[in-house]
């Protein structure tokens, strides 16, 4: 497969332009990442992640994009909502060959193998212990900035809904939940255990209102927490 060319660039800076610890502005150190991706639709696109540090606190923390981050798995080159679709396709008992066609016909380039890895991935995520993932990340976020940051991001691919909860400080993936309603209840059920008043959760940044999503996650978080939409694509 040839290599693909990005015919434009974006380039995105951290969502909170203050020090987590002591609220000094943040300053350009060094890009993260400059990665290629492939998007859903058949747009080709280089995301630059841009990283910010404290100058006071000198603790070493690099600051990133949270929405740089969350448009591609950690490793892939192509974007969250391909993986997800290659996901439904196969739910939907789909051939290699004819995930493929599939999304080649969108304007991508992609392999059967590549197919099966990505298939892989997102499996990875849906099936890991996150439970103790989340709790060991909360843990940490606690003790080395004293607060919680997460991003909740949703993709959604025909009448499936896949809820992705990332660590905002590193971009870990804490969770990713593959449900088929983003009704009040459902989303409730899925996040409430991990979004409420017991955990210091001070920013939530999630996706724009999309038919009362945002607006659920709202109703989670403590008083205190400051709800934040991704940067616009």
């Amino acid at each position: 497969m040839s290599k693909v060319e990005a015919k434009s660039v974006k380039v995105y800076k951290p969502e909170i332009m203050n020090c987590s610890k002591c609220g000094t502005k943040l300053v350009y150190v060094y890009t993260l990442s400059n990665k290629v991706i492939q998007f859903s639709s058949g747009r080709i696109m280089k995301i630059k992640n841009m990283g910010y540090k404290c100058p006071s606190c000198d603790d070493g923390i690099v600051y990133m994009s949270a929405t740089a981050h969350k448009m591609s798995f950690k490793g892939c080159t192509y974007s969250v909502k391909v993986v997800c679709m290659i996901d439904d396709l196969k739910s939907k008992h789909k051939s290699r060959d004819e995930i493929c066609d599939t999304l080649i016909s969108k304007g991508l380039e992609i392999s059967d193998r590549n197919v099966d890895i990505l298939y892989k991935k997102i499996n990875e995520y849906i099936n890991q212990d996150y439970d103790s993932i989340i709790k060991e990340s909360y843990k940490n976020q606690m003790d080395s900035f004293g607060e919680i940051r997460l991003c909740v991001d949703l993709i959604t691919i025909n009448s499936t809904y896949y809820i992705i909860l990332y660590n905002y400080f590193n971009g870990d993936i804490l969770a990713l939940w593959k449900t088929n309603s983003i009704d009040e209840e459902n989303v409730k059920n899925i996040l409430g255990k991990y979004i409420n008043d017991q955990y210091n959760i001070t920013h939530v940044i999630t996706v724009r209102p999309v038919v009362n999503f945002h607006q659920i996650i709202k109703t989670l978080v403590p008083s205190k927490c400051k709800m934040l939409s991704f940067a616009k694509f």
